[in-house]
């Protein structure tokens, strides 16, 4: 369970087998996905999310659920005021050799429904100093392996700063510089920061995934390949979304029922969009800063949700994003 004083609320939702295959840290392969989180506390996460072709290959609007990490893990790292990214690279060992020192690097969204302006492609020289840096943090993911004992094979908390816990590689937090952008190799900042009170805000936040194959001048000024979003909830859990292009549609409330203490709130759902119900018992309070409660995926019928309350009167609202 996810430690409250940490922020976090809820446990991470589990995932069908072989609905995302991953790789490991320590077996890991060129061109499998890192997300990595960090926090203002001690420590990174490192997770290896699995093979960039799990999420190239997926079909528009499918959602795959990241369950490389667990709640305790992301516990060490907070939810709250926390910064994370996704991203890898292709090295000169990839074939064809048009594809060598690709990056795949998120980039977080100003809007939540509108997608950011991509990062654009550099020369594959450019490119490579980039990777170079990126995969020092594998590497020093990999030397951590024994730091904590809630890691596992696809996910690594880390000393945020590197020290004497490292010999080949360097902490996320290090190796991504203090102008978030891996050492003044890359163009910008790749990670997305949630809100200090992001548990509670009822919000996700989402950062798009782009696709950067080498150009032959730098200044070719040659936009990057948009290949969908990732999602981060507020109960934890991150969800890649591939090639979105059907809006979100607003739900429509169908029913409240009560049992014991137990409220069931059944409402309609688009194909895609997170629809997050938040209640109060106080409607002084804005819609904007109503508790988050649960949160479910749209799959074009009728969702439900639940809410356990003893209070003789609660008020809910449905959000669509």
């Amino acid at each position: 369970m996810f430690n409250k004083r940490s922020g976090l609320i809820a446990l991470l939702v589990c995932f069908a087998a072989g609905e995302l295959c991953a790789g490991t840290i320590a077996d890991y392969a060129v061109g499998d996905v890192l997300i990595c989180f960090r926090g203002p506390g001690a420590n990174d996460l490192v997770v290896d999310a699995g093979p960039v072709s799990t999420f190239t290959n997926a079909t528009p609007n499918q959602r795959i659920t990241v369950a490389q990490y667990t709640g305790s893990q992301l516990a060490l790292v907070g939810t709250n005021a926390i910064s994370w990214s996704a991203f890898t690279w292709f090295d000169d060992t990839v074939s064809p050799v048009s594809a060598q020192w690709t990056l795949f690097i998120s980039k977080a969204r100003a809007s939540l429904n509108t997608q950011s302006s991509p990062w654009k492609a550099s020369t594959s020289a450019s490119q490579m100093n980039v990777g170079g840096i990126m995969s020092e943090i594998q590497l020093g993911a990999l030397d951590n392996i024994a730091y904590n004992p809630v890691n596992t094979a696809t996910a690594v908390i880390e000393p945020n700063i590197t020290d004497a816990n490292y010999t080949d590689g360097e902490s996320y937090n290090d190796a991504l510089g203090t102008d978030n952008n891996f050492g003044d190799t890359f163009q910008g900042d790749p990670e997305n920061t949630t809100l200090s009170h992001f548990t509670t805000s009822g919000m996700v936040v989402r950062s798009d995934f782009y696709q950067l194959t080498p150009t032959s001048s730098p200044y070719a000024n040659v936009p990057g390949t948009f290949l969908g979003y990732f999602e981060f909830n507020t109960n934890g859990v991150m969800t890649y979304v591939a090639y979105p292009s059907v809006a979100v549609v607003a739900p429509t409330i169908i029913s409240i029922v009560r049992t014991g203490t137990t409220n069931t709130i059944t409402f309609t759902t688009g194909p895609t969009g997170t629809y997050t119900l938040c209640g109060t018992n106080n409607l002084a309070v804005a819609r904007t800063n109503w508790p988050a409660i649960s949160a479910i995926s749209g799959n074009s019928g009728q969702r439900s949700l639940t809410d356990m309350d003893n209070n003789g009167s609660k008020f809910y609202i449905i959000t669509a994003q």
